[in-house]
């Protein structure tokens, strides 16, 4: 059959000629194709999960690195109104807090705070370079008025 335009219009259709064509352009895709395809949906989707990561998060929440931890000191903890770390002095019903961070908490005690020094114990119980941690209210000016002072045992 003539690859001209003008003779392919006049000329008769040989139907087994166009049957051979159907059949060679119905195969399909190739395999290599297939491959291909599969091969660049996987790095696409590869990139696209390292830029959402990046965009996210960066860091995992599980992979902590590890603290250096210092002998004799607690961590200010404040949730809740609470604190913790090491009595710098006692001054009546006050006794005043140094943490980790270098900061001075003022914890005020009342007659309904509990002291728990292994055992109960009162106010008069705590002095300088104990370690304690506080449960109590924080007020507006940073002093915790305490429910309970709990002694840490040294080197906690």
């Amino acid at each position: 059959m003539s690859t001209d335009p003008e003779k392919l219009l006049t000329s008769e259709l040989d139907s087994g000629d166009l049957n051979e064509r159907l059949a060679v352009a119905g195969r399909g895709t190739s395999r290599l194709t297939l491959v291909l395809a599969a091969a660049a949906l996987a790095v696409v989707s590869f990139l696209g999960g390292i830029a959402m990561h990046s965009a996210l998060g960066g860091r995992s929440p599980a992979v902590r690195q590890p603290q250096a931890q210092q002998p004799q000191q607690q961590p200010q903890q404040q949730g809740r109104g609470g604190t913790a770390g090491t009595i710098s002095r006692v001054e009546g019903d006050a006794v005043y807090i140094k943490g980790r961070d270098g900061q001075e908490v003022k914890v005020v005690l009342s007659a309904q705070t509990s002291v728990l020094i292994t055992q109960r114990g009162s106010a008069r119980d705590l002095a300088p370079g104990d370690t304690v941690a506080v449960q109590g209210e924080r007020g507006e000016d940073g002093t915790v008025t305490a429910r309970q002072v709990t002694e840490q045992p040294p080197g906690r």
